[in-house]
């Protein structure tokens, strides 16, 4: 998995998450991607 911003090589989801926040703070996208993978845990549709 690769950061979208930078392609820089991440761990996992919930590190690109931390990765997205920390280095490159776009709120909106890591809402969002933080949305979409919580509705995926929830089971629920994308």
């Amino acid at each position: 998995m690769f950061c979208q911003v930078c392609n820089e090589a991440i761990d996992s989801e919930h590190s690109l998450e931390h990765h997205l926040v920390y280095e490159h703070r776009p709120r909106e996208l890591a809402s969002r991607l933080a949305s979409e993978w919580e509705a995926e845990e929830l089971g629920s549709e994308e």
